[in-house]
């Protein structure tokens, strides 16, 4: 049994579609298929379904999944080990981070990282998106976390759709009662985040005909938050972004379900340190540990 046809069977569960696991791993879809239809063959057993969404797990590739997942955080970890013995872990990871992961995810990230590369430094640059693009461009950052796709030309790995939902005072329900509708932000002044925040509030304003002329512009999540729940208005944030920011809010999901694309990026064609590689392993298997699958989107 290969390790590489559990990293490709993984991927289909997460994407959830031979053609996206094949577009991820560069492969074909017959070749995708093909190491599925091994994996089974080895196994003595169905793993995947074709359903009504998308490729779904049966009762044997559910029970399965977690130990080959378990194999292929092994498989990190020695390849880690081998190459700390060998000397080549050392040097300096340059990371840039966006607010919201620099509050919920860097935390774990960089204590696994002292745990799996003692001998490797960390300096670690937060920004907002276009200067963090930046910085990879000049060579200031090895790695940086973006919404995707990027601006820049960059290599980057998708990691998660993060939501992005309203957040009104306390005194407003929504007609619907569990979702807010485009038309019902409208009839609010909008508090969106500055230049370098967490999300592109404008590109989102835009696709939505929301007018630029009733929008206040604040950079600090929790002064946001703060105007929010005096009531002079509604605002737009990610969901990562919620996570670490409570308040006296109302949090709805929005029509449609807009959603950023978090990423880790790097400089494309570069052949990377191995502590930047790892480094990069490190937060993907992170990720994928704290989200197995990703929850559902909003729909009404």
């Amino acid at each position: 049994m290969s390790l590489w046809d559990y990293k490709i069977f993984d991927l289909i569960v997460r994407e959830g579609n031979l053609r996206k696991a094949a577009e991820a791993m560069h492969l074909t879809p017959a070749a995708v298929s093909h190491s599925l239809a091994k994996l089974e063959k080895e196994f003595g057993l169905p793993l995947l379904v074709r359903g009504r969404g998308g490729m779904e797990l049966t009762q044997y590739g559910r029970a399965l999944l977690p130990h080959i997942r378990s194999t292929l955080s092994a498989d990190g970890r020695l390849h880690s080990e081998l190459q700390r013995i060998k000397g080549s872990m050392n040097g300096m990871v340059r990371i840039g981070v966006i607010n919201s992961v620099c509050c919920t995810w860097l935390p774990s990230i960089l204590q696994r990282m002292r745990e799996s590369m003692p001998d490797v430094g960390i300096n670690v640059c937060q920004g907002g998106y276009d200067e963090l693009e930046s910085g990879l461009i000049d060579g200031s950052l090895d790695l940086a976390f973006v919404s995707l796709p990027t601006r820049k030309r960059l290599s980057s790995v998708p990691l998660l759709h993060d939501r992005l939902l309203c957040i009104t005072p306390r005194s407003f329900v929504p007609a619907n009662g569990s979702y807010i509708t485009v038309e019902e932000i409208k009839r609010f002044e909008l508090i969106i985040p500055g230049p370098g925040s967490d999300f592109d509030a404008i590109a989102f304003m835009d696709s939505n005909g929301l007018d630029a002329e009733t929008v206040h512009s604040v950079q600090e999540d929790s002064s946001i938050i703060a105007l929010v729940e005096s009531g002079l208005g509604v605002s737009i944030m990610p969901e990562l972004v919620l996570q670490k920011n409570g308040g006296e809010i109302n949090i709805y999901p929005i029509e449609n379900a807009p959603y950023r694309v978090i990423g880790v990026a790097t400089l494309p064609n570069a052949r990377q340190p191995a502590p930047v590689s790892a480094t990069i392993k490190l937060v993907i298997d992170y990720v994928h540990e704290i989200y197995p699958t990703e929850m559902p989107y909003f729909r009404k």
